[in-house]
């Protein structure tokens, strides 16, 4: 995932009760959003300090406009900043202000009233003007210069309408909500509707915001989600507190709606995975209506996100009262044209609460009509069914789509990202979410990518054609937007602005369904391959194959009356001249005259003014008629679409097993519960993200577990500091979702058993934002271990114990490693520095001893894949002295580790009869729940009666 880890923003957010959280607290901000109020503070005492005329107009600004600064102005409904239902997107104007303002002044203050979270661009003439804080936004953005003209004489900035499409783009893209208040009408057809003193009639159009942006937005989708929390019954400790989680979200770029729900405990894991699967820009939620388990979850988000608390019942519905009215008049005004199929209606109402308060919230931002039509697809969605499991922390923890600074380099999509269209990325993006568990799939996959490794021609003409072929899903979703018709009343210009954009996206549709058509013919007649073969031959490429309508389908005899219907030409070009190819090159899309004139109503009158209206009306009509022949055939182009993503992807796996930097291989997977229980037998394993060691490559490793020959299922390594234990964990971890994605495998061989779920607890972090120590995140992730981990999980642990002392660190070491290898029988790789569980788990024959070799001074320690039963050095003074720390120091500190070796025993053995403490009882319980942390209580008194003894 390549998605920027810059804030979402808006206007005023300064103010905001509510903050906008990213992974990293330190993203880059503009000035003024950064330091608030103070910025713009310091800036005017800048001006000020001049003590000439524009020093003192800004005086007056500042003075006239300082309610404005005031933390304490109420909210649109007088509410103020300590009020629990503080609207922040709202605003009361003094009355004393509002009566001193003309008309066109009031015209926009009764607007911006309502939206104090948008910057509006007010429409005066032939310009766009930025007033007050927003003007400020625009100087600080886009380095307009600020004066002190205009409306009410306040901060001003603007620009000429030829420039506020660029400023509207770079607004959005920096984070803001923005819109334009448009004069619906001229100056003449005001005074002569209205008088000589009428004012322009102006109203705000749509508000667009990062999270439903539909152009330019690259191969990533963006989301707006909508979440209801639901408490459950605590099912474990007491305050560990369980949830429901209803969603919607929506895809608009793809034009998609998906609903959903899923269960969570107080770690919140799976919402976790939620966020990271859908990435949302912004999400919604009914003010007050979230847990603080999950607030503190979303302190600190897996993907920078906009929080947006709306009011519950009006803007975000009770779903008692969706349940209420589940069917009829009711249901549809809350929906609006969303259509539901049975499948979306058994999410629950909570989920079609949810989906309520997206179209809510889509008729404040004026996008209704052109997001929530009939024409828009509502899906079901589900973060695990029939996938590897995968939560939050595990999907983070294995940098699987972005490092730990949150950028791609070094994440495991980025190594197998060689795909040729945006469709395939996201697609791609899906799968490392969601690996599968099905057998028949995933041979599925792996009989195609073997295919097409054996003949790299076969798909080769389709991917060189897809690198020229425009993004179709998308291209479908913007012809989805553009089915509602113009809204009645607009002038002229608005409404052949929206004419322009939805002949766009029929031509658009029209262009890449035809090649994406064409290029699927090639798979189906053997690509560039040759050596006598033919078709593709594996299930899944054949599929693909077929899903391209044939040359006399209904479906392409669609296209051809569309196509017939439009007409390619130059930019500037008139009537016929300056045609433009329809393949290449800037061209707009027109309609033929013989296509509008059939739908010419009969006129009344025969002035100019009326045939120009009737033209329009005409165009307007044969648009929406050539919108819903394409969308008579969605299912068709939809799995054009699929079919080319699949083939690019399973064709970038094929070349990662081609390229990769060392040996790959077919996975052989087998049904869980075989042989007597789980399975990972890989030999010569590597991280295919690792980077090379000084010998110049990276070090393979045999892994076997639950195998006739190491019938262990638990493996306990410890090796050095940089000797390659959390390496060779997480290369285990990769190794088995790529098994389970149908892609080969960084090794020479790999079996393993179908996984159900991956745990992992990795580094050593706290949660400033959410006051979680390292120890407690260390116990957070450790519980949902305990709690959910089945005997087809694979759980890694690597260095448990360390966020706390020497002696509770390795008391709960032993404690959950006993559990784990003793009671679930799951295969578990523990890496530890405690070398002396080593000696615990000797004898132990669910437990292997592993440890990592290491070259120091010019000699090995151990040796590679030594599975001796005694520990050995951490070498973490050789580690300071290559990290740089002097000699000097190093020295001393190797002098005190051997002063403080020889007093350990006796402090540990202090401690040992010391007793536990109520609040680790609580803890210890909290991990593993009533039955399992009664246990966990009695590893720890054994481990203290060990360490003591």
């Amino acid at each position: 995932m390549s998605l920027s880890k810059k804030p979402l923003k808006s206007s005023y957010n300064q103010r905001s009760a509510v903050s906008l959280v990213t992974p990293e607290q330190s993203a880059p901000e503009p000035a003024a959003k950064a330091q608030g109020t103070s910025a713009k503070r310091q800036k005017l005492c800048q001006l000020l300090d001049g003590g000439d005329r524009q020093s003192e107009q800004f005086r007056k600004v500042e003075s006239r406009f300082s309610w404005l600064e005031d933390k304490n102005t109420p909210d649109g409904r007088g509410r103020r900043k300590g009020d629990p239902n503080f609207d922040e997107r709202t605003v009361t104007v003094p009355e004393q202000f509002y009566k001193q303002l003309s008309a066109s002044q009031q015209q926009y203050w009764a607007i911006k009233k309502k939206y104090r979270d948008v910057i509006l661009f007010f429409k005066v003439g032939k310009f766009y003007e930025l007033y007050a804080d927003d003007a400020q936004i625009g100087h600080d953005v886009l380095n307009w210069k600020l004066t002190v003209t205009g409306v009410g004489h306040c901060l001003q900035v603007g620009c000429p309408e030829s420039g506020i499409d660029e400023a509207v783009a770079r607004l959005v893209a920096a984070g803001y909500k923005v819109a334009r208040v448009e004069q619906m009408e001229s100056a003449a057809e005001a005074k002569a509707a209205r008088g000589g003193k009428a004012t322009i009639r102006r109203e705000l159009t749509r508000v667009h915001t990062p999270a439903i942006a539909t152009d330019n937005i690259g191969s990533d989708a963006v989301h707006l989600l909508a979440l209801h929390e639901e408490e459950q019954p605590a099912q474990w400790a007491a305050g560990a507190a369980a949830a429901k989680f209803s969603f919607a979200f929506l895809d608009a770029a793809a034009g998609r709606f998906y609903v959903g729900a899923v269960h969570d405990d107080a770690g919140r894991a799976n919402l976790s995975a939620l966020l990271t699967q859908v990435a949302p820009r912004e999400v919604l939620f009914a003010r007050g209506g979230l847990s603080a388990a999950t607030a503190r979850c979303l302190a600190s988000p897996p993907v920078p996100l906009q929080l947006s608390p709306v009011e519950p019942g009006a803007e975000f519905p009770d779903p008692v009262d969706m349940g209420a009215y589940e069917e009829g008049a009711q249901m549809q005004a809350r929906l609006g044209h969303l259509r539901l199929p049975a499948e979306v209606c058994a999410a629950g109402a909570a989920s079609l609460a949810a989906l309520a308060a997206l179209r809510r919230h889509l008729m404040r931002l004026h996008a209704d009509d052109e997001l929530a039509s009939s024409a828009h697809v509502v899906a079901p969605y589900s973060a695990y069914a029939g996938a590897l499991r995968l939560d939050g922390p595990t999907l983070a923890n294995l940098e699987l789509l972005e490092n730990s600074c949150g950028t791609a380099e070094g994440s495991l999509m980025a190594c197998l990202d060689t795909c040729a269209s945006p469709g395939g990325r996201r697609l791609l993006r899906r799968w490392l979410c969601r690996p599968l568990r099905d057998l028949g799939g995933i041979a599925a996959r792996q009989d195609a990518v073997a295919e097409l490794a054996k003949r790299p021609g076969l798909a080769g003409p389709l991917r060189a054609g897809l690198r020229h072929l425009g993004d179709l899903e998308r291209a479908l979703g913007q012809a989805r937007n553009a089915s509602a018709q113009p809204a009645a009343g607009l002038p002229g210009w608005a409404v052949d602005a929206a004419q322009r954009r939805r002949l766009a996206a029929v031509g658009a549709v029209s262009v890449a369904a035809r090649e994406a058509a064409a290029l699927l013919a090639t798979l189906a007649k053997g690509g560039d391959d040759y050596a006598g073969r033919g078709p593709a031959e594996g299930g899944l490429l054949a599929a693909a194959a077929a899903a391209a309508p044939g040359s006399d389908s209904a479906p392409m005899a669609a296209l051809g009356a569309i196509d017939a219907a439009l007409d390619w030409v130059a930019p500037n070009a008139k009537g016929g001249k300056g045609k433009a190819k329809k393949g290449g090159g800037a061209r707009v899309v027109k309609l033929r005259a013989a296509a509008w004139e059939a739908h010419v109503q009969p006129r009344t009158g025969g002035g100019e003014e009326d045939e120009e209206a009737a033209q329009r009306a005409a165009e307007v009509a044969c648009t929406t008629d050539l919108l819903a022949r394409l969308h008579a055939y969605r299912d068709a182009w939809e799995r054009l679409e699929a079919a080319l993503s699949t083939v690019d992807v399973l064709a970038a796996f094929a070349e990662f097993g081609a390229t990769a930097n060392g040996p790959t291989c077919r996975a052989e997977l087998l049904p869980a519960g075989v042989a007597g229980g789980s399975v990972m037998d890989l030999e010569a394993l590597w991280h295919p993200c690792a980077r090379a060691g000084s010998g110049g490559a990276v070090v393979p490793n045999d892994l076997r577990l639950g195998t006739s020959a190491h019938p262990e299922r638990a493996l306990l390594l410890t090796g050095p500091n940089m000797g390659g234990k959390s390496t060779l964990l997480r290369a285990a971890c990769v190794a088995v979702v790529l098994a389970q994605m149908g892609c080969p495998v960084p090794a020479a061989s790999a079996k393993l058993t179908v996984t159900d779920q991956i745990f992992t607890r990795l580094g050593a972090q706290d949660r400033i934002l959410s006051g979680e120590s390292t120890f407690m995140v260390e116990c957070s992730e450790a519980a949902a271990i305990l709690r959910h981990a089945t005997a087809s999980s694979l759980v890694v642990l690597d260095e448990l114990g360390r966020g706390t002392s020497t002696f509770d660190g390795y008391a709960i070491a032993y404690a959950v490693l006993k559990h784990l290898s003793a009671a679930l029988d799951a295969r578990l790789l523990f890496a530890t520095h405690y070398f002396g569980l080593t000696a615990e788990f000797a004898g132990d024959v669910r437990v292997a001893n592993g440890h990592m070799a290491a070259l120091v001074g010019g000699g090995a320690h151990g040796e590679r894949g030594d599975h001796s039963t005694a520990g050995g050095p951490s070498y973490g003074l050789q580690v300071a002295r290559l990290a740089g720390i002097p000699a000097s120091v190093v020295a001393s500190a190797s002098e005190a580790g051997a002063r403080i070796e020889t007093k350990l025993q006796g402090v540990f053995a202090g401690r040992a009869s010391q007793p536990l403490a109520a609040p680790e009882i609580r803890l210890l319980h909290a991990l593993g729940g009533a039955a399992a942390g009664s246990r966990i209580v009695q590893l720890w008194h054994e481990a203290r009666r060990v360490i003591g003894a």
